[in-house]
């Protein structure tokens, strides 16, 4: 793997990991309570976003359990559409995908073993 490429896998996990930790323990209820932390879980997974748009399709095909469509089309969504954001829809993200895609990078960036 490339070292740029590298290096946006780990800036995408570590933008991951911070969004599963700001959410730990949070309900749906919660989460639409506390706008500073939205604010705060929308920007990071504005930042997955924005790194994975600047990978290229090549290195994208390479990876196929990576949801890449999603994650840049979030990013559009919340920095463009501000107004039309479903919160709930934002949380769901935050809970079972956000996990999935923190074990598959980690197995990408050979941080633990084959599943």
């Amino acid at each position: 793997m490339k070292r740029d490429v590298r290096e946006c896998f780990e800036r995408i996990l570590i933008f991951s990991k911070k969004v599963k930790e700001r959410t730990k323990n949070i309900t749906l209820d919660s989460y639409l309570r506390d706008e500073l932390l939205q604010e705060s879980v929308m920007y990071c997974l504005g930042q997955i976003g924005e790194i994975a748009s600047k990978i290229s399709q090549e290195e994208q095909e390479k990876y196929p359990n990576v949801f890449w469509d999603q994650m840049v089309g979030l990013r559009h969504r919340l920095f463009h559409d501000y107004e039309e954001i479903n919160f709930s829809k934002v949380y769901d993200i935050t809970q079972e995908p956000i996990v999935r895609l923190i074990k598959e990078l980690e197995h990408i960036l050979n941080l633990t073993p084959t599943p």
